[in-house]
């Protein structure tokens, strides 16, 4: 029998993309026919804070009653001592055949050959957002796994090219594996409403836009402020809208404060929502006919897909992952195009064609087919890649 220590002390009580890859990873990985017919012994490390959280959005009856499951209490008072904590009690449970990490940890040893999963390279696209200090942490994270580590994860084809680009990483010098990104089931678990009845919303004259991720230059709110600002002047209340109202959904920093302290548009009623449970969120990506994804760097972008999920169509930037995703032919937006008169015309096509609202759609639909798939090939892949070692 195998034995796994699957480390997801990367989990938070407050969403953020490694908690939902780590919990979703985890659900297809229980679930896995392996798992279930017990070759393979899987430790589950996660911090006591989130223990029971984590344990009733992953196990399901059948994965209940498997006894090679173990849920492994690690204490989060504070990073320090979790790090400490689980690299004690990992070396007491024994020695593993893999040791799992679903992000970057500072683990330089562990029972096992080591496998961490890298997200994304924003603080080397994009230095000049981040501190001094999380620049060298993340340098020294990347470094140490391409020296120390078994092997590294990628969740997309963009971040494997970002490894080779920034540090060398590739097949040439280093084992990896690919364990992709995907649509999550705490989104899955919602019904879609039919096109035809998602078409419907084209025809009302009230405009809901919707913004959801933090508040920050990286994740391109600049740009989307620079649209409101032309789209306020360029709009003529009651001729094709009669309101328009953005929803802004995301955690409130101080950098989130210093933006609002003097915004205010005439014609466009902002709703800062703050950050918003499940149920909610999705109400307002159905309400909304667009959700603006201006980001300058992601890992893979989880709100993009969550937005076409629920029939919103999507305004992105021209972005490595996004075109990964997307593919070529979507309309993206950049520094080229602009992000004025160029959105505006994307908005108005939708509203006035469609026969273009329609092909919309149906490109949306193709990438919601492809990345349905994304966890179940991370759960393969990885007991494909256990059982070969």
């Amino acid at each position: 029998m195998k034995k796994l220590a699957f480390v997801a002390t990367g989990y938070i009580k407050k969403y953020d993309g490694v908690s939902v890859y780590t919990e979703n990873l985890l659900i297809e990985l229980l679930n896995h026919k392996d798992i279930k017919k017990n070759s393979i012994k899987t430790d589950i490390y996660i911090g006591e804070s989130v223990l029971e959280l984590l344990k009733s959005r992953v196990l399901s009856p059948n994965v209940k009653e498997l006894e090679n499951i173990t849920f492994i209490p690690v204490n989060d008072k504070n990073f320090y001592l979790k790090i400490l904590d689980l690299t004690r009690k990992m070396f007491i449970k024994g020695k593993y055949d893999l040791v799992l990490m679903t992000n970057l940890m500072p683990v330089l040893f562990a029972p096992g050959k080591k496998i961490k999963v890298i997200h994304d390279f924003s603080k080397r696209r994009f230095p000049e957002l981040y501190t001094k200090f999380g620049l060298i942490y993340n340098l020294f994270l990347v470094k140490s796994a391409k020296k120390f580590d078994f092997a590294i994860g990628y969740i997309s084809q963009t971040t494997q090219e970002d490894m080779s680009r920034y540090f060398n990483i590739d097949k040439n010098n280093k084992r990896l594996l690919f364990v992709p990104n995907g649509i999550p089931f705490k989104v899955k678990n919602f019904k879609r409403v039919d096109n035809e009845v998602a078409f419907e919303k084209f025809k009302q004259k009230d405009l809901h836009l919707c913004v959801v991720g933090r508040i920050n230059k990286h994740k391109g709110f600049d740009r989307l402020l620079k649209f409101c600002t032309y789209f306020e002047n360029s709009l003529k209340m009651g001729e094709k809208f009669d309101s328009v109202t953005l929803h802004i959904v995301g955690k409130q920093t101080k950098e989130t404060e210093n933006i609002f302290k003097n915004l205010k548009f005439k014609n466009i009623n902002l709703i800062f929502h703050g950050f918003l449970d499940d149920n909610e969120l999705n109400k307002i990506y159905q309400k909304s006919h667009f959700s603006f994804f201006l980001s300058r760097n992601e890992g893979y972008g989880l709100p993009l897909i969550e937005a076409m999920w629920f029939k919103s169509v999507p305004i992105i930037s021209n972005i490595p992952i996004f075109n990964e995703i997307m593919g070529a032919n979507f309309p993206k937006f950049d520094d080229i195009t602009g992000y004025e008169e160029e959105i505006e015309d994307f908005i108005n096509s939708i509203f006035d064609d469609k026969k273009t609202l329609q092909s919309t759609y149906r490109q949306m639909e193709v990438v919601i087919e492809k990345e349905m798939k994304g966890y179940n090939k991370a759960a393969n892949n990885l007991v494909d890649f256990l059982e070969s070692i």
